[in-house]
């Protein structure tokens, strides 16, 4: 049938305020048309607001604000790594009950496989520690300063072993030194042959760590009057704004014990063959720290242990 002769059925049905219109036959053609156009008007719609959508993220995610405003994770990575062998640590230790027989001698390595099987131990006088901080903003965090936050301070108890370790020549990791006995501890430039402690060293230091930089930091803290539980805190500065993080030796504080008034027994290296030997308390400690023991600084008052 043409579309002269095409038959009109087209009806318009009133109720109200509305219509419904019903078409003929020969117009279903015109609305498929239609509703194919208006789809692809839809789609492209669609798609531009897809595009400016697109570019808004993207032009965010370009804006180091917003990329550090969304971060995940403190401002700087943290991995913490405490020396904790015979060789290496350069200090000492105190252990629960005798640690020797009457009598036995152990050698170096002899020692090093003991103190494997002891995670009972406990750093005396010395906790000498690595830390690798790796940047995670966009913008660079200035490290300004540190501090220690102290969790728990009290008298050594006595009664243990003490087993100390002398230097054995120089750590080229230690950098900063904190003197757990000064009242207020803070870092302090630290010599890493003579083990002892300067002026302050953000005096004349700055450290910055660019996103996914990664500096090394060798921490010594001593200490030969208190037994103390602690935590490193870093006070930094991230695009203007202060900020601060604390440090942890893994999911604990870290632990420094000075020296206490009497121990169950002393053991150090004995001076013939450099094997581990009783001694007494006088003569370890003059071997770790001199007599009578301090934490030495360059300047300022030395404490000594009692």
């Amino acid at each position: 049938m043409g579309d002269g002769d095409r038959r009109e059925v087209r009806q318009q049905v009133r109720s109200g305020k509305e219509s419904v219109n019903i078409l003929a036959a020969g117009d279903m053609g015109d609305v498929h048309v239609a509703n194919i156009h208006l789809r692809a008007k839809w789609a492209g719609g669609i798609a531009a607001a897809m595009v400016v959508a697109f570019g808004m993220v993207y032009y965010l995610v370009g804006d180091p604000d917003v990329r550090d405003a969304v971060a995940s994770g403190p401002p700087l990575r943290v991995a913490v790594q405490t020396k904790d062998s015979v060789v290496n640590h350069n200090g000492a230790w105190l252990f629960p009950g005798r640690l020797l027989n009457t009598g036995q001698t152990l050698h170096t390595d002899q020692m090093t496989a003991v103190m494997s099987k002891r995670p009972d131990k406990v750093d005396t006088y010395e906790t000498s520690t690595l830390v690798t901080l790796e940047g995670n903003r966009s913008h660079t965090v200035d490290i300004t300063d540190m501090h220690i936050k102290v969790r728990s301070e009290t008298t050594p108890a006595p009664g243990g072993t003490l087993l100390v370790y002398p230097s054995q020549g120089e750590d080229t990791n230690i950098k900063i030194g904190f003197n757990l006995d000064e009242p207020v501890p803070v870092p302090r430039n630290a010599d890493p042959e003579g083990k002892a402690y300067g002026g302050r060293y953000f005096d004349d230091h700055s450290v910055s760590v660019k996103q996914g930089e990664i500096v090394n930091f060798g921490f010594s803290f001593q200490t030969v009057k208190w037994d103390v539980t602690y935590d490193l805190v870093l006070d930094e500065v991230i695009d203007g704004k202060h900020t601060t993080q604390t440090v942890t030796d893994g999911s604990r504080p870290f632990h420094t014990r000075g020296f206490a008034s009497a121990y169950d027994q002393a053991v150090a290296p004995d001076t013939q063959d450099g094997s581990f030997a009783v001694t007494d308390r006088a003569k370890a400690m003059d071997a770790m720290c001199g007599t009578p023991c301090t934490v030495q600084l360059v300047q300022g008052t030395a404490v000594t242990a009692e």
